[in-house]
């Protein structure tokens, strides 16, 4: 008779020691899925500020090949603004 109840009750989780916890496995699942969606958000994130950066570095310094090209600047111009140029991107 008690065997009866105690199989009855294990039945449909009915009752029993771990009742109502499955909401600690979802919400581990949740937790899980958001913490490698922000870490894949956070690494694709930082790559694609750093190529916009690079992209902007590269247009200053063909701007400034450019004009040296031209001969709108001398050499010893284009050094220094060149030299000021990578000091300026490498310091970020």
């Amino acid at each position: 008779m008690v065997l009866d109840h105690v199989i009855q009750m294990d039945q449909g989780h009915s009752g029993g020691l771990f009742m109502g916890t499955h909401w600690v496995w979802w919400l581990s699942w949740v937790l899980i899925l958001f913490g490698a969606l922000w870490a894949f958000a956070r690494l694709y994130g930082e790559r694609a500020e750093t190529r916009r950066r690079r992209r902007a570095e590269d247009a200053a310094e063909e701007a400034l090949r450019t004009r040296f090209a031209a001969g709108e600047i001398d050499e010893e111009e284009f050094s220094e603004r060149l030299r000021v140029l990578r000091t300026k991107h490498s310091g970020r």
